[in-house]
């Protein structure tokens, strides 16, 4: 039995052309009403015509019957010593005009079977229309100058209305209007009952409000403005069963309990989604994307099923709900993307068709201020703003909230920046021109980033100074630095104990080296130059003094421009001083003066980044040294990575979280460098979008950028789930969206092969640093979290996956 608890109305409306109806009548409704549960019929349900006022009853057994004169049969009309009588069956008005169409009369509603008393007119001709619900007859009338007489009658018109709207309604029960086609029709309708217990599934979504009973938020939760429907299709009675996915989170345990399936969890996953003989059930979802007004049908990527399968599921739900003309295939899976006997539908459709993107679900308060994103640096931005922006900056400084026009990648490094921070991220691509934005612009604002929608009002100062307060780092933090060890750093020797000497780059780095059996591919010939040399660099040029003055100087402390221009001349003062040429050799000899590799890659490595309460992600540069290249000399590349220590934005940032900023230092982290990358990619190994263990990998071709990325340009984004059904591979692979970038159309960034590679590398590290490196975690390991950065390249011409950076994610 079905039980309900509904909460919109719902009904279901089947339609039929009658082949025989009453003779007296033009055209006939004629139907029956029942509970949509059950199919019992329902009695003394009340059916309005919504635009004659009038109501009839259906009887007993549900059943009701309608007979309509035709807009098409024409009326005889009298008028009768100028009294004109309204027809007995209809109410209607009338419109008297001159031959040259100028109005004369227009009437009130002459009720049926009522008269009019037309005046006297001059003699001539003259039309009367006459306007009832369903037509417009037009009558000659010659005028005498006393008496008016109907000389002929005009051909009638069609009804200006094409359907007829009934309302059917009984207490207990929730209404509902349908349109009627005024032709001979026969409707079972089925009403859903108000006082019924818990609503567990449907068999059939007659509408929309079907569907919105039964939806909650989608399983795999990477867009905004999607409603999901779970549902099941059954082999064996060949009936759908579409599921209330509020109650239910997964298919199995509605199976077990509506389906009969008692075989337990571990068997429905490894028979009811793979070529099992025992299979007889089709798990899978319905998404609604309500910007674009499209539903998309999903199914868990690791199924098995062909696309005879999926194309036979496909015209069930067709058949069994108001979807037809409006559903489409989302190959998760490559091997469905030759589905041709179903419509498809691409990531890049759906990518362009949203309007709301949730990055970092959070709330917080502030200012709300648009800015233009080309003219950032030069508009001064307090922690307590919350900055709507019409594109989407590589950084930000330190705001309350950010809100884009343009969609942003999750990975990219201003979502890192507010993941770290706790603050919402969003994009929504009308916000530059967003009504309620605009009503609340310059105002202090309370907003929250939900994973479907956004909650934006205005606050109150005391509200928002006690989130402040209770939210934002009060602690200052004094970052401990050895700068007596000298020599460059033999990373196979270091680890992650070494950050107070090296930075956390590099020693998160060396941890990688001591991963064996089988060792992880890393960029080759490693070192790190430790924060020493940094130091001396300051203090042999006596840049640490300039610098000290301007910690100590109130107009740097209280002038963001100010601030802003005198960390720039810091960073010129610091590229500008003479390196010392020993150290210069020092590396010319590690390096074996460029023999193995034309370019090497010199990288910041702070104290003050890939921490475990700080990311510094994107906060500091990296450069490259080029044999033979006057510019890309290893002396400038040193220089202008200690000079991105006091980037403006890494300033703000550590001002933010307390850091005091003479306790920070720089080393750098040095390997060889990748001119010519075939793909570089981002990994978080823990699964951000469902409850199932797994990887988020965001990947893109060549060097274009997943951290920086263009406006418009999408990436292969995927989840690499950490299990499978097929015995023979230990991961299963979900597509999100696809690479967008010109001349790669149809490919994927990394091959399946590749994919379970990274897969088995980003296990290995992850279970190192859960179990060898300290960290504040209290959590099982599919819950641990770390942000991996790899690249692909050829230096032999065959493609090899690399592993180069790691750190710590929350």
């Amino acid at each position: 039995m079905i039980v309900f608890k509904p909460a919109k109305f719902l009904v279901f409306a089947f339609f039929a052309l009658l082949l025989s109806v009453n003779a007296r009548a033009q055209y006939s409704y004629v139907g029956r009403t029942s509970e949509l549960s059950s199919g019992y019929p329902v009695a003394d349900v009340n059916i309005t015509h919504k635009r004659l006022g009038t109501t009839i009853v259906s009887d007993q057994n549900g059943a009701f019957s309608w007979d309509f004169d035709s807009p098409e049969k024409t009326q005889n009309y009298r008028i009768i010593y100028n009294l004109f009588f309204a027809p007995d069956n209809a109410n209607v008005s009338l419109r008297l005009f001159t031959s040259d169409g100028k109005i004369l009369i227009e009437t009130p509603e002459i009720g049926a079977g009522e008269t009019y008393l037309l005046p006297k007119l001059k003699p001539g001709v003259y039309i009367l229309q006459v306007l009832s619900y369903a037509k417009v007859d037009a009558l000659k009338l010659f005028s005498s100058g006393e008496l008016l007489t109907i000389l002929q009658n005009r051909e009638p018109q069609k009804s200006t209305y094409s359907n007829d709207t009934l309302v059917f309604s009984k207490n207990g029960y929730y209404s509902v209007e349908i349109p009627f086609p005024q032709k001979d029709t026969i409707a079972h309708v089925k009403l859903l009952s108000k006082t019924d217990n818990d609503l567990n599934y449907l068999n059939g979504l007659p509408n929309y409000q079907a569907f919105d009973l039964l939806q909650s938020s989608p399983f795999v939760t990477n867009q905004g403005e999607v409603e999901s429907l779970k549902f099941i299709y059954n082999q064996h009675d060949n009936r759908m069963y579409y599921m209330n996915s509020k109650r239910f989170e997964f298919h199995f345990p509605f199976a077990e309990q509506f389906l009969g399936y008692n075989k337990g969890h571990y068997h429905f996953n490894m028979t009811q989604y793979t070529n099992s003989g025992e299979r007889f059930l089709y798990p899978g979802s319905i998404n609604y994307y309500k910007a674009l007004d499209k539903y998309v049908l999903r199914f868990y990527a690791g199924d098995e099923m062909d696309c005879s399968q999926i194309r036979h599921i496909f015209d069930r739900i067709s058949s069994t709900s108001y979807l037809q003309g409006k559903l489409y295939l989302y190959p998760n899976n490559p091997e469905w993307e030759s589905c041709s006997e179903v419509p498809v539908i691409t990531s890049d459709e759906l990518y362009e068709g949203q309007n709301y993107q949730a990055l970092n679900l959070a709330s917080g308060y502030g200012y709300l201020r648009k800015v233009d994103y080309e003219q950032l640096n030069s508009n001064y931005l307090g922690k307590h703003d919350i900055i709507v922006l019409n594109g989407i900056p590589n950084d930000v400084s330190v705001v309350a909230g950010i809100i884009t026009t343009e969609f942003q990648t999750p990975l990219s490094h201003i979502n890192i920046l507010s993941h770290n921070r706790g603050t919402p991220n969003m994009a929504l691509r009308n916000a530059w021109n967003h009504p309620k934005l605009e009503e609340l612009m310059g105002e202090l604002v309370y907003l929250e980033v939900q994973a479907d929608s956004f909650i934006i009002r205005k606050a109150t100062l005391d509200e928002a100074t006690a989130f402040w307060s209770q939210n934002e780092p009060q602690t200052v933090v004094s970052l401990p630095k050895n700068t007596n060890t000298s020599g460059l750093i033999d990373l196979e020797k270091a680890g992650y104990s070494s950050v107070n000497t090296i930075g956390g780059k590099a020693a998160n780095f060396a941890e990688l080296l001591k991963l064996q059996n089988p060792s992880i591919t890393t960029p080759e010939n490693p070192f790190a130059i430790p924060f020493h040399y940094y130091k001396r660099h300051m203090e042999n040029n006596q840049i640490d003094l300039f610098m000290n003055d301007l910690f100590e100087n109130e107009m740097f402390k209280t002038n963001q421009e100010y601030r802003k221009q005198k960390l720039e001349e810091l960073r010129t003062k610091i590229i500008e001083a003479p390196l010392d040429p020993a150290l210069t050799e020092l590396i010319r000899t590690k390096i074996k003066n460029f023999k193995d590799f034309d370019a090497w890659r010199f990288r910041s490595s702070t104290n003050a980044e890939d921490l475990e309460f700080f990311s510094g992600a994107g906060l500091y540069d990296s450069f490259s040294a080029k044999k033979d290249d006057e510019n890309k000399t290893i002396e400038n590349a040193i220089k202008k990575v200690w000079a991105s220590c006091w980037n403006f934005r890494a300033f703000e940032e550590r001002e933010y979280y307390k850091i005091e900023q003479n306790s920070v230092a720089m080393g750098i982290l040095v390997h060889r460098s990748f001119p010519n990358e075939n793909a570089n990619g981002v990994v978080i190994t823990k699964n951000l979008y469902n409850i199932n263990p797994g990887f988020i990998v965001n990947v893109q071709f060549d060097e274009y950028s997943i951290v920086f990325p263009e406006p418009g340009v999408l990436h292969d984004q995927l989840i690499l789930y950490t299990y499978s059904l097929d015995p023979s591979h230990k991961f299963t692979i979900e597509y999100l969206s696809h690479s967008n970038i010109p001349g790669y159309s149809g490919q994927n960034v990394l091959t399946e092969k590749e994919l379970y590679q990274l897969g088995e590398d980003c296990l290995q590290i992850k279970n190192h640093f859960f179990n060898n490196v300290p960290h504040s975690c209290s959590c099982l390991f599919d819950d641990f979290g770390l942000d991996i950065e790899f690249k692909i390249d050829s230096p032999n011409g065959k493609r090899k996956l690399y592993i180069k950076q790691v750190r710590l994610y929350h």
